[in-house]
């Protein structure tokens, strides 16, 4: 049990971490959370509203991935520069572009989620058709 609790913590440290350096992470959690009361207030049901937060956690998974492999591979190319006189390994800038592209299409899958949930309900409020 200690174990778990340990990890937890860990787990818990390495997310404050993210939201504190990663702005972007940021902006997407705040824009969610903005969205969610948006879509209460559409009236989205509840079966859709957890579609969209189950996409908003898959992208958050990759990106703190793709945050994770940054900090890793950014580690990796210093010691690189410092042996190779101040020049960038290519793996590791491709290690780098490829988990990027994975939080990107996380982040457009999430957009299709929403492209295609959120359009009638918006239609139907401003319409105002019931």
């Amino acid at each position: 049990m200690k174990k778990t609790i340990s990890s937890l913590g860990h787990s818990l440290e390495g997310l404050a971490h993210a939201l504190k350096t990663e702005v972007n992470l940021r902006r997407f959690v705040i824009g969610h959370c903005i969205l969610l009361a948006l879509g209460i207030w559409l009236g989205i049901d509840m079966v859709s509203l957890f579609v969209i937060t189950i996409f908003a956690g898959v992208f958050l998974a990759i990106e703190l991935l793709n945050t994770a492999i940054e900090r890793l591979a950014d580690t990796l190319d210093d010691c690189e520069k410092t042996r190779n006189g101040g020049h960038y390994h290519l793996g590791i800038k491709q290690t780098k572009d490829t988990a990027a592209a994975g939080s990107l299409i996380a982040l457009i899958v999430y957009g299709g989620v929403l492209a295609i949930i959120l359009p009638p309900y918006i239609l139907f409020r401003f319409l105002n058709l019931t």
